[in-house]
């Protein structure tokens, strides 16, 4: 349901103004993305700022091009989990490289206490890059396993072991692949807010 405003001119003019003074000290592309990321929050539709716009992203596959808000070239699907977790295109930029070709984790490290927490969370994040390409939160085993390895929480001997105490956020297998549950998409939101928590 749409908010309806019953702000009068002035009144609008008078948060303009307030608006402006805040952005005035800053540089041209730091102002677009103070402006994106508030209306994402708001649940408004992206503004195209043409250029170099760095908010506007894009990501091959899936129903690309479709967007609902904020990021572009995103699926209705990731833009509406993007969108209802609060999740900024920076902290995107920050955790995957999206681009015309598909999706990839670029984050250095995954949280988690221990080795069994982080390889769950490293699977999580591979469903989040599957999600944001293709609007399903389904990948196979061996992307998740070679991430797990760049992360460096791959621990053969433990790793099925690791993978049999995945809970409610994960379901599938090694065998038919793996899918995010609904819980598991918030924990992915949680996870790409965490590892980008001080950036």
């Amino acid at each position: 349901m749409v908010k309806t405003s019953s702000a009068t001119p002035s009144k609008i003019t008078e948060i303009t103004a307030k608006v402006v003074k805040m952005l005035a000290p800053l540089a041209s592309d730091e102002r677009q993305k103070v402006i994106q990321a508030s209306l994402t929050l708001l649940g408004e539709a992206g503004v195209g700022f043409g250029g170099s716009d760095t908010s506007s992203l894009s990501a091959g596959g899936g129903d690309k091009g479709k967007t609902t808000s904020g990021v572009q070239g995103l699926s209705a699907k990731a833009n509406s989990w993007v969108r209802q977790n609060g999740i900024t295109s920076a902290q995107l930029e920050d955790v995957f490289d999206i681009t015309a070709e598909g999706v990839a984790v670029i984050a250095s490290t995954i949280p988690g206490k221990n080795g069994k927490e982080k390889t769950i969370n490293a699977y999580v994040i591979q469903g989040v890059a599957r999600l944001l390409v293709s609007g399903e939160g389904s990948f196979d085993d061996k992307s998740a396993r070679e991430l797990c390895e760049t992360l460096g929480c791959y621990n053969s001997p433990n790793h099925a072991v690791y993978l049999s105490a995945v809970g409610n956020v994960l379901t599938g297998s090694k065998d038919k692949g793996w899918r995010l549950t609904a819980p598991g998409l918030k924990r992915g939101a949680e996870l790409v807010k965490e590892i980008t928590k001080g950036a």
